[in-house]
């Protein structure tokens, strides 16, 4: 048995050695292999950013854009997790919404009195006065539902860019009028085939079904167009 469990350690030394050499590769993969702008105004922005990455895998990584600023943001990844990489930019809002809120309560359930057809009042069990409504209690409870409908705040998720409608570009331009807050979601094509058990070990145990993915962000003062600042 303690030799058992001596293999197993062993084997999961063997297993995370790699793993862990190939995250501290990754720490400054974009530095060092995404491609910067040949704009020398653009400057590299602390929030970028490498991770290790394996085949099939969904990543976010959330930064702040500020305003009038001007951001390139690129992707670049190892050779061995393919030539295209799903990259999408998100930005979660605050919106209203309307919604319907159901709240449940226990209250005693009630009969009409039989012998007023529905209609009197109720003493114990009979309706000896039949004006207004009969009803009597079962000596039982039940569950009532009532509904209200309000207007409430939540975030919601909105997309502003997919680079699989801009031919899987690994780079994208623009300009900020206000701050705002972005989350970068990279995914990593393949990791299919074979049962659950194959494709965990088959992560853990290939290297190369793993790699390096970097984000490179770059950022620089919007320049001012036109004739700016000219008068009298």
């Amino acid at each position: 048995m303690k030799k058992y469990i001596n293999k197993l350690v062993l084997l999961a030394v063997i297993i995370m050695v790699p793993a862990m050499s190939f995250s501290q590769y990754c720490n400054y993969f974009h530095s060092k292999y995404c491609l910067q702008s040949e704009n020398e105004m653009f400057k590299l922005n602390g929030q970028s950013k490498s991770a290790l990455f394996s085949k099939g895998q969904t990543s976010e990584l959330q930064i702040i854009v500020y305003n009038k600023q001007d951001y390139r943001i690129s992707v670049c990844m190892d050779e061995n997790l393919g030539s295209q990489v799903k990259f999408k930019i998100y930005e979660t809002k605050k919106v209203k919404v309307e919604k319907v809120i159901e709240t449940k309560s226990m209250e005693e359930e009630v009969e009409s009195c039989g012998t007023c057809n529905g209609t009197g009042e109720a003493d114990g069990e009979e309706c000896y006065d039949c004006e207004g409504v009969g009803e009597r209690t079962t000596g039982n409870e039940v569950e009532v539902i009532s509904k209200e409908t309000k207007i409430v705040v939540e975030k919601q998720k909105q997309l502003l860019y997919d680079n699989s409608e801009d031919g899987f570009s690994n780079e994208i331009e623009f300009t900020v009028e206000s701050t705002r807050r972005l989350t970068l979601e990279i995914t990593v094509p393949g990791g299919g085939g074979g049962d659950a058990t194959t494709k965990k070990r088959g992560k853990l145990m290939k290297s190369s079904d793993m790699g390096c993915v970097g984000i490179l962000v770059e950022h620089m003062t919007t320049p001012v167009s036109g004739f700016y600042g000219s008068g009298f």
